[in-house]
């Protein structure tokens, strides 16, 4: 027995021996001029794409019928991005838009833009009604359509006749829009009889709003601590709850307010994964409101990346980007997840690097492809061939973007949005 456990021994040191240097030398680490390989700059002109990546970016969006885009339209360059985007999906057929603005507020956003034309001045107008601020900071009821561009992209697609929707979780910022619309949605007859509690709740977020020192978990914790103590504030919600209008809306705001709490006592872990699960239910309600057909029709998501990806988030959860992946694959279909990526960025007429902070290392070699004059371009889909079972060195943090998105986009310097109040 002692022989053959030393001959086992002989041979695992023999075969260690071996091959431990072609496990070592024989592959290669990737590095960024690897990456750079599959980097393609591109620009977009008077809302045009133009260039060796543009060419790459319009071939794929032509060839799939969901297109998934990461991003979160508050700097100008990515802005004109959306524009852009949106009228290249157009003349793809591409017909419905579903946001993160959150259920609530994105059907607020779909009922305030029905005069297409005059959507940017109908959301300045309710940006300049519920704007308040804190902390030195602006805040809006609709983060995403607190800028001009996020109104141009609801102007174009409801112009050209598409359907919007929203998912994720609505802004602890847009509470009393979303109150006004509960108590509008009442007659001049109910709106009396629950008046007293309607002014209580209005008079209580204005106090809270004011009471905000920022955006910490803190400010969020008081904001929202203060919302489930109120008698008022709750008989309000019940009460407008008792008219099938408003239902959805209660359920949405109940759901936000719950979620704004969790993460103002940083519940991370529990938030996350309640609003990931919610999110695949509010898409597939979403879509059915639209009578949206996987074998035909063409769909357009925008989020924020964190939240969008093809597999698990960075928070480690399945989202709704992996659902509709299965479901345009289920069909014989294509989809396409893009990540959008910042390097450069121009403040007060400084230019800052994303390179010289503490990036994330799974970011760190991909904002690396990023120019200060050109949009970079980096295809991702080559990748699992190239780098996973090629003759390299297998890297954590690039293999959890390759199961994620299908592309980044990095844009060129860019500076933040316009802000539309």
């Amino acid at each position: 027995m002692k022989i053959i456990k030393m001959k086992c021994i002989f041979f695992l040191l023999a075969y260690s021996f071996f091959t431990l240097p072609y496990i070592i030398f024989g592959q290669d680490s990737i590095r960024v001029v690897d990456i750079q390989k599959f980097s393609y700059p591109f620009d977009i002109e008077d809302g045009v794409f133009v260039g060796e990546g543009a060419g790459i970016l319009t071939k794929a969006i032509s060839n799939a019928h969901i297109v998934m885009l990461g991003n979160n339209s508050r700097n100008q360059q990515e802005a004109d991005l959306d524009l852009a985007l949106s009228e290249f999906l157009h003349q793809n057929d591409y017909r419905t838009l579903i946001t993160e603005y959150g259920p609530a507020l994105g059907d607020i956003a779909d009922r305030l833009s029905d005069d297409a034309s005059q959507t940017v001045e109908t959301f300045r107008s309710i940006n300049q009604k519920y704007y308040f601020e804190a902390g030195g900071l602006q805040f809006m009821p609709i983060p995403d359509l607190k800028y001009v561009g996020g109104g141009q992209l609801i102007e174009y697609v409801k112009e050209n006749d598409w359907t919007i929707g929203g998912i994720g979780t609505d802004s602890w910022t847009g509470f009393k829009l979303i109150i006004d619309e509960m108590y509008n949605n009442l007659s001049a007859a109910n709106k009396l009889v629950h008046q007293k509690e309607y002014n209580a709740s209005v008079v209580l977020l204005d106090r809270l709003y004011g009471e905000l020192k920022g955006q910490t978990y803190d400010d969020i914790k008081n904001l929202t601590v203060g919302l489930k103590a109120s008698e008022d504030f709750n008989k309000f919600l019940e009460e407008m709850n008792t008219f099938t209008v408003n239902n959805e809306i209660y359920d949405a705001i109940q759901f936000s307010i719950d979620y704004w709490w969790m993460y103002g006592n940083q519940e991370g872990y529990k938030k996350n994964k309640l609003n990931d699960q919610r999110n695949r239910v509010l898409m597939k309600e979403a879509l059915k409101k639209s009578n949206f057909d996987f074998g035909s029709d063409k769909l357009f998501l925008k989020m924020w990346h964190g939240h969008l990806t093809k597999s698990k988030t960075r928070n480690g959860f399945y989202c709704v980007g992996g659902m509709l992946r299965e479901m345009a694959d289920y069909h014989g279909n294509n989809s396409l997840v893009v990540c959008v990526l910042s390097r450069y960025t121009m403040d007060d007429e400084k230019l800052i690097d994303a390179m010289d902070s503490d990036l994330h290392p799974i970011y760190e070699p991909f904002i690396a492809q990023g120019q200060q004059d050109d949009w970079v371009l980096i295809d991702l889909r080559p990748f699992t061939e190239v780098f996973y079972w090629g003759n390299y060195v297998p890297d954590l943090w690039l293999e959890k973007m390759m199961d994620r998105y299908d592309m980044i986009l990095i844009p060129k310097t860019d500076s933040k949005a316009k802000v539309n109040n």
